[in-house]
């Protein structure tokens, strides 16, 4: 269904400028609260802030007590991180605050939508038109890729600084990209299950309409009862359902595309800060890195390609979807002679946004990221 977002904003960024934390690291990690609102009511719920006002009223109660409780939470793990004097109690540091994020994070995401769902129960009984209203809230955030990572302390405290620090950051970021992209990948694998299931509905309409297009021809009566006898009791509830579809899958579309134009942005911006991380001195002084960084520069490049594939593909969906449209349109007019595109043929190719390669090349980013951070670590402790 057709979504309105309520309230947007990244969560590491706002926890980052409240605690400022001097050893604990994180990346994007982008957090909405939205409604799914159906097709017929979207229009009038767009337009309605008072209604969105109170809906978002409720989930932003629960946001910002799951801020304020994560801020106390960073803050406290980021000064015993600065203090830690080995790899090892920094490890159990990183996963005590990782753990403790995720929890929080899942408790946060149930009350928003329970909070949200609650207070549009209420706000329904205020007016009638309401009531026809198909409203559910959700909640957009990847909890399976919040992930804080070290800045890579010495055993004396400090934080380090320079290529590894830069490394340490860039990796964080990667591992939350590499988790969004791969909900992408899944996202699109909904995208292309509709338009299987439109694409069989449609198959069915056109054959129907095959079977008694020769009557149809000749038929002065195009009333309802008239159409039915000639085309079947099924063809219009048929048509129904694969009307239902494609706004689904349009509002799937919308979502690959939207994310993946994001996606993409920030990969791109994580090459140039890739670049910026071989010309320093330690990256410079070490083989190994040096090589690492250029495997790992070549994988987010594919990764990139990928997603330029895929979005070439999105456009081709954005076009069925337009066609499917049109032609459902000219078929409600009940006028035969104007149906066009179901006499030349309703559009049933299969367009697959992405393969199997999109889920390889973000799984190699991740794999290559995660050797690099690995060869930066054992470079730190060999240096003290």
């Amino acid at each position: 269904m057709p979504t309105i977002v309520l309230i947007e904003n990244d969560i590491w960024r706002e926890l980052k400028r409240r605690v400022k934390p001097k050893g604990i690291e994180g990346g994007d990690l982008p957090c909405s609260v939205y409604l799914e609102v159906d097709s017929k009511s979207f229009d009038a719920v767009n337009k309605d802030p008072l209604l969105q006002a109170k809906i978002t009223e409720a989930a932003s109660e629960h946001y910002s007590r799951f801020i304020a409780v994560m801020a106390g939470t960073l803050k406290k793990h980021d000064v015993a991180y600065v203090k830690s004097k080995s790899k090892k109690e920094r490890a159990k540091i990183l996963e005590s605050i990782n753990n403790k994020f995720e929890s929080n994070s899942k408790v946060f995401v149930k009350n928003a939508i329970r909070a949200a769902d609650a207070a549009w129960a209420d706000v329904k009984k205020t007016k009638q038109e309401y009531k026809t209203y198909l409203i559910k809230a959700g909640v957009g955030l990847a909890i399976e890729g919040i992930t804080l990572v070290g800045g890579l302390v010495s055993t004396a405290g400090a934080a380090a600084t320079g290529g590894f620090a830069l490394i340490a950051a860039v990796y964080g970021t990667i591992k939350t990209l590499v988790t969004i992209v791969m909900k992408l990948y899944k996202l699109q694998i909904d995208a292309n299950k509709m338009q299987k299931r439109i694409l069989k509905g449609l198959t069915k309409v056109q054959k129907n309409y095959d079977k008694g297009k020769k009557n149809l021809a000749g038929a002065k009566d195009t009333k309802q009862a008239t159409l039915n006898s000639l085309l079947g009791g099924d063809f219009f509830p048929s048509l129904t359902s694969v009307k239902a579809d494609n706004e689904q899958y349009k509002s799937k579309i919308q979502g690959v595309d939207v994310n993946a134009h994001a996606v993409s942005k920030k990969l791109n911006q994580v090459l140039g800060e890739l670049d910026r991380i071989t010309k320093t001195p330690e990256v410079i002084a070490s083989k190994n890195l040096k090589r690492m960084l250029a495997n790992l520069q070549r994988a987010v490049g594919n990764l990139i390609d990928q997603i330029i594939n895929m979005q070439g593909q999105v456009v081709k969906g954005k076009a069925f979807h337009m066609q499917t449209s049109r032609a459902i349109a000219e078929i409600e007019s009940k006028e035969p002679k104007k149906w066009k595109y179901i006499q030349k043929g309703l559009p049933l190719v299969g367009i697959v946004l992405a393969g199997g390669d999109f889920a390889k090349a973000g799984e190699a980013v991740l794999a290559v990221a995660t050797a690099t951070i690995t060869e930066v670590d054992k470079a730190l402790l060999d240096a003290i």
